[in-house]
């Protein structure tokens, strides 16, 4: 079903709402059923420094620019030099910076 004949399917039901308004919501739905059924998975590589123990998850190539940045919804494992990182079950007792 394409996008328009939904748009139609929508005016049936409320012939006052724009398309725009249409758009909103079904690209909001859209958005929940991707989140809620994990549909969308993808990977990402970035380089990591020695003694740093948390990465900002937003700009993983670290150059700042808003063009290439990532939206996560859930990180379902990390490997590292081609190892399974087990996740941990409690939170640490301290942090690092």
């Amino acid at each position: 079903m394409t996008q328009k004949q939904i748009l139609e399917m929508v005016k049936l039901h409320h012939p006052d709402m724009s398309d725009a308004q249409a758009r909103i919501h079904l690209n909001k739905a859209l958005d929940e059923f991707c989140e809620q059924t994990k549909i969308l998975k993808g990977q990402a590589t970035f380089t990591t420094i020695s003694e740093q123990r948390y990465y900002r998850l937003i700009d993983l190539d670290g150059d700042g620019d808003s063009s290439d940045q990532h939206q996560f919804i859930d990180i379902d494992r990390v490997d590292f030099n081609d190892y399974q990182i087990s996740r941990l079950q409690d939170p640490p007792e301290k942090y690092s910076s």
